[in-house]
């Protein structure tokens, strides 16, 4: 049987919901087709196997349909019926987890029945439902909004002028919320920005900005953080904007989903990014810290698994800050906590790192030859290791022909940002340099130090200004001999 939108969709359920929608289906109330309930009987002995090649339509059809040719129509017609009850039970799954949602339209359809008294008292009960979350992110000013448009309906209706407050109210909560959402996709365009080579249009909320940076609504923990974050995107240098970020996180954190709070620590991350690339003192230990918290704060996952890019960044940060053991441990933990897709490149990355901190470069060269560039980041951070390991152990006709197929990659891929291409051109050029004087093609000059303590933005300077420096110390004592 061909896998398809059904057999995907019934790979997603695992063996309680396989158990709950055969029930779903069973129930006369949503299925009266006796043929599909033994059709998902058929379907439930191949859970966990829908590759299998003994799962053939023809055979179901010959079972159930006895007398009767094989008819393709037919049998999609069955499958196209329960994929329908399938996605109605994944819905009403969807919306079972949401108490609010529930809550609303109960609500709501009090108040289309007339029902005022039991209105009256469910409005309260919702009120108080939103008030005991502990978030105040942007769906608790859009629940808020939500309660008080159906306030102000309802009082409309009854044409009771004198209680009016909830007109107030659902502008109020609709501004807070339209501003906490739409300012937290405004910081997301423009990082991308900074990153990835696209273009946004956000003349509206540039505009915008200006009214909210002199601390209208930071009352408003989602409005006050994002009104941070996005000054440190827009004003990279100023260290003093991150601490008044991470004070803020500190502080209301906790008041927002893991998924989002995750997405404000990233933020961080990048704004950190920023400085390491700009070679400022201090910004590897600030990540470093950055991701010990999250860690602690168990927001390095991405749905069930830990984010592969976290896991590669935590890796590397800590070798370069010397700590072995902390990094060594962190693999030995978490290596297990990533995607399955992913675990394997993810493991092997972080242990080429492990190798070329520890000198083992052959090691080292082995894990990064196996390494498969799933990703831009990926291939620019393998691609840089891999260039310093061809360094470390003098291959020079590696070297130089990686240095070529690099600087291809940086000009042909659309999808690097000019901010990382000038990041990763940059060290390509001046290690290129550092390898021409190591063969003693070229001369050292205090120029080529100058230029590595000078040069920005470029990847991995602490690295850089250690070969030089070591290359500095050779040509003195050749000097002297």
């Amino acid at each position: 049987m061909q896998a398809g939108k059904l057999i995907q969709l019934l790979k997603t359920l695992n063996k309680k919901e396989f158990k709950e929608f055969q029930l779903f289906v069973g129930s006369e109330f949503y299925n009266k087709n006796q043929n599909l309930i033994k059709f998902l009987e058929f379907l439930s002995a191949y859970q966990g196997d829908f590759e299998s090649d003994k799962l053939e339509k023809e055979v179901f059809f010959k079972k159930h349909y006895k007398g009767e040719e094989f008819e393709e129509q037919k049998f999609r017609y069955l499958q196209s019926d329960l994929t329908k009850l399938l996605e109605e039970f994944i819905t009403l799954q969807e919306f079972q987890k949401d108490t609010f949602q529930k809550k609303f339209f109960l609500l709501k359809s009090l108040h289309q029945r007339n029902q005022d008294k039991f209105f009256l008292q469910e409005l309260e009960n919702i009120k108080s439902l939103n008030d005991q979350s502990t978030f105040r992110d942007s769906d608790y000013y859009f629940n808020l909004h939500r309660i008080s448009e159906l306030s102000y309906e309802y009082t409309s209706e009854k044409r009771n002028r004198a209680f009016d407050n909830s007109l107030q109210e659902v502008i109020d909560n609709l501004e807070i919320t339209y501003l906490a959402r739409g300012f937290r996709y405004y910081c997301e365009m423009i990082n991308r920005r900074n990153i990835l080579s696209v273009k946004y249009n956000l003349s509206f909320f540039d505009d915008l900005v200006q009214y909210l940076r002199n601390g209208t609504f930071d009352d408003v923990p989602a409005i006050h953080i994002y009104r941070l974050i996005h000054i440190t995107l827009t004003e990279p240098e100023n260290l003093n904007n991150y601490k008044e970020l991470l004070v803020a996180l500190n502080n209301s954190g906790n008041k927002f989903s893991q998924k989002e709070e995750r997405g404000m620590y990233v933020f961080a991350q990048n704004f950190c990014i920023k400085r390491i690339n700009r070679g400022e003192t201090g910004a590897l230990q600030d990540i470093f810290d950055l991701y010990k918290t999250m860690v602690s704060k168990n927001l390095i996952y991405e749905g069930n698994y830990i984010s592969q890019p976290d896991f590669k960044n935590i890796v590397t940060t800590g070798l370069r800050l010397g700590h072995d053991e902390w990094v060594g441990q962190f693999i030995e933990d978490f290596r297990f906590k990533l995607n399955p897709e992913f675990s394997e490149n993810a493991f092997t990355y972080s242990m080429a790192w492990v190798h070329f901190t520890r000198k083992e470069f052959d090691k080292a060269l082995k894990m990064l030859l196996r390494v498969e560039f799933n990703d831009v980041y990926y291939h620019l951070d393998s691609k840089s290791l891999l260039m310093k390991v061809y360094y470390e152990m003098e291959e020079y006709d590696g070297f130089f022909s990686l240095v070529d197929a690099f600087k291809i990659y940086l000009r042909r891929n659309r999808y690097i940002s000019e901010v990382q291409r000038e990041t990763y051109h940059n060290f390509i050029l001046l290690v290129n340099k550092l390898m021409k004087i190591r063969l003693g093609k070229n001369d050292m000059n205090w120029a080529l130090f100058d230029e590595i303590n000078n040069t920005r933005p470029a990847a991995d300077l602490a690295w850089l200004k250690l070969k030089s420096d070591e290359l500095v110390v050779k040509s003195k004592l050749k000097t002297r001999e």
